[in-house]
């Protein structure tokens, strides 16, 4: 349809390249271009000519490179900016990562569903709603950023998004009682984008809230998300008072609009770019967790300590959450429906394959790499992971993670208190459309916290997570002659990978590499076996007494692995309880030239003896470390950042050009 009438007025509105243009001929929106205009504007010449995909893989290379520069006047801008996520690489990050929704399973959310979505987005979070409901309307009040979904949908293979231009921030134009669910990340946001320029009235939140209740459903909800009045946040975004609420205020505005429900939660650390949701109205349900802090700045991790002591049964919980950043709420019109996590959880009960005392939901976190992860648990201690990917990508990381699991309960080698290492899968599948994976939750504490520990109590841990890694070496190692099937299996794809998404200055260094890999490793007969592939003290689970009790997150286990990656991506974490440094520095400083602690330096040395390992194989081997380590971060939006590059990647290819 190329036009729509308006029935009361008679007028027409065109509809060009996927949008709809609603607002009279005469009106104008008014918001002020922003630095990204010009840039997104060529964005979508380009897609015209060359095809989104190519597009877009320029537009990456361009933020990924820091070639594009925002403005900043002032290291207050900057530090704003970044808080507030107002730069380019937020700006990638809303155009293609999906945990920009990742609170959708917080809401009624079901496959026959239609959503409106109020803006502005580049597309991450409208496209992940996209893919869960029939029906998905955006209004916006910038046409670029309606032409921007417009493109991803269709490369998406996306047909259910209707895009709408509107001028009035205040009048919905949709009949009373016509959407399920409605979506407001941002209302300071939305405010803001539409009409932007005008001057805002007092009341304009009640307004739009009471506009948001009539084009819902009887028993429809709004997911809404907006600055906490009395937080940080509030300091740092020139948001108006009518744009923002304290989560008491929201509550009662909820009421006077005419909801029933209020269900208030909190996105940490900030609304744009969250790693866990907060229920800020029940203290035994998705409550705070502080192992992603863990290996931060050392007065940060004092901090967290502190919070260890301090926090016990929530006492120290509940009187911060007034003060968070950013609030947000579920309204419902009606009674309320459970959530879609609610609901999944009660499946997973009914059929047996979770403990049916184990579906409450405890913690809700939201990895970067587009999985939402539901962590439940019981009073008897028992509880099961659930995780629910938010596109097509991070399903294929879930489901890789979940045959591993697989393939080690059905490993016959592994004796069984190896395998009880492991967590159990219990479940994978699909609900409402929806695809889940569900397993066995370990007990233990994080390995994170060993950052802030002893020096003694942290070199035990070291060597019992050694042991352990060693032990499930020698019953999986299979001594094979590494052809070039199994170096372009090992490494020699990705190598060819990075070449292509690199810019080319590189290149020729990382040919050189391949080469000098290709020299060092084929023909020789290695032991290859169980190779974790990610083993940080993050996927680490420790009792008190020091001793592992878990390992988790097999996203890129491979069972037929090379030796000492693992390893050595153990032993390097020691400088991160002193200094955060970089992967790429730990690399350059301890791995390439052995430069490690003395107790690390004998557990490596045993290693090599057992493995009969010159010093140029070591040298491959640690190389293939490296290279496993951007393998496993390409697809984290979160991590991806100019100085992410120039440090983990740069930096390291010129401290190699001197080994080639």
């Amino acid at each position: 349809m190329e036009a729509v009438r308006c029935r009361p007025c008679a007028l027409r509105y065109p509809r060009a390249d996927g949008v709809y243009r609603l607002g009279p001929p005469f009106s104008a929106n008014g918001t002020a271009p922003s630095f990204l205009t010009d840039r997104m504007r060529q964005l979508l010449a380009e897609t015209q000519i060359s095809g989104w995909e190519e597009a877009l893989r320029r537009f990456t290379s361009e933020v990924l490179s820091g070639r594009l520069r925002a403005p900043s006047t002032s290291r207050w801008a900057w530090a704003k900016a970044k808080l507030t996520g107002t730069t380019w690489e937020d700006s990638l990050q809303d155009l293609v990562d999906p945990t920009r929704a990742g609170w959708k399973f917080l809401v009624d959310l079901r496959p026959d569903s239609r959503v409106l979505f109020l803006g502005p987005s580049w597309g991450a979070a409208p496209l992940a709603l996209a893919r869960s409901a029939a029906q998905v309307i955006v209004l916006d009040g910038v046409l670029d950023r309606l032409q921007v979904i417009a493109h991803q949908a269709r490369a998406a293979g996306l047909d259910n998004l209707v895009l709408a231009e509107v001028h009035d921030r205040l009048s919905l134009p949709l009949m009373r009682g016509s959407v399920d669910l409605a979506v407001a990340p941002g209302l300071g946001e939305w405010l803001g984008a539409v009409g932007g320029a005008r001057t805002l009235r007092p009341d304009s939140a009640a307004v739009l809230l009471r506009e948001l209740r009539r084009v819902l459903t009887p028993d429809g909800q709004l997911y809404l998300g907006t600055a906490n009045r009395y937080g940080v946040s509030r300091l740092l975004a020139r948001h108006a008072t009518a744009a923002t609420y304290s989560p008491r205020g929201l509550r009662h505005a909820a009421a006077d609009a005419g909801f029933a429900r209020c269900a208030l939660f909190a996105p940490v650390p900030f609304s744009h770019k969250f790693h866990q949701i907060l229920d800020l109205e029940h203290m035994d349900r998705m409550n705070l967790s502080a192992d992603a802090y863990r290996t931060r700045g050392r007065l940060l991790r004092v901090m967290v300590k502190t919070w260890d002591v301090s926090n016990r049964n929530g006492a120290v919980e509940q009187r911060l959450y007034p003060h968070l950043p950013g609030v947000s709420a579920v309204l419902s019109t009606g009674a309320g429906s459970a959530s879609l996590a609610e609901r999944l959880l009660a499946h997973l009960g009914e059929t047996g394959r979770v403990a049916s005392g184990a579906t409450h939901l405890a913690r809700y976190f939201v990895r970067p790499k587009g999985v939402a992860v539901l962590v439940t648990g019981s009073s008897h201690g028992d509880g099961a992971i659930v995780r629910l990917p938010l596109d097509e990508r991070a399903e294929r990381a879930c489901r890789h993670h979940h045959t591993a699991l697989e393939t080690l309960t059905q490993d016959a080698r592994l004796p069984s208190d190896l395998r009880r290492l492991f967590p159990a899968p219990l479940a994978a599948g699909y609900f409402e459309g929806q695809p889940f994976f569900a397993e066995t939750q370990l007990p233990g504490e994080s390995g994170r916290r060993y950052y802030a520990r002893a020096r003694r109590r942290y070199d035990r841990a070291v060597v019992e997570a050694s042991e352990i890694l060693c032990a499930l070496r020698r019953v999986t190692e299979e001594v094979v002659a590494i052809d070039e099937g199994e170096f372009t299996r090992l490494c020699g794809a990705w190598l060819a990978e990075l070449r292509s998404i690199v810019q080319e200055s590189l290149r020729p260094t990382l040919e050189a590499l391949e080469r000098w890999l290709r020299a060092a490793l084929l023909g020789r007969r290695l032991p290859l076996g169980w190779q974790h592939g990610d083993l940080d003290f993050a996927n680490l689970l420790y009792r008190p007494d020091d001793t592992v009790v878990g390992i988790i997150d097999f996203e890129v286990f491979e069972p037929r692995g090379l030796p000492l990656l693992d390893l050595l991506f153990l032993l390097a974490r020691r400088p991160i309880r002193h200094h955060h440094l970089t992967f790429g520095t730990i690399f350059t400083r301890s791995i390439l030239t052995r430069a490690l602690p003395p107790l690390e330096a004998g557990l490596l040395a045993r290693e090599m003896q057992l493995l009969g390992a010159d010093e140029r194989l070591y040298r491959a081997l640690a190389l293939c470390c490296w290279l496993n380590h951007l393998h496993l971060r390409r697809d984290s939006w979160l991590v991806r950042s100019p100085s992410w590059l120039e440090a983990n990647l740069h930096t390291v290819v010129d401290s190699i050009r001197s080994v080639l």
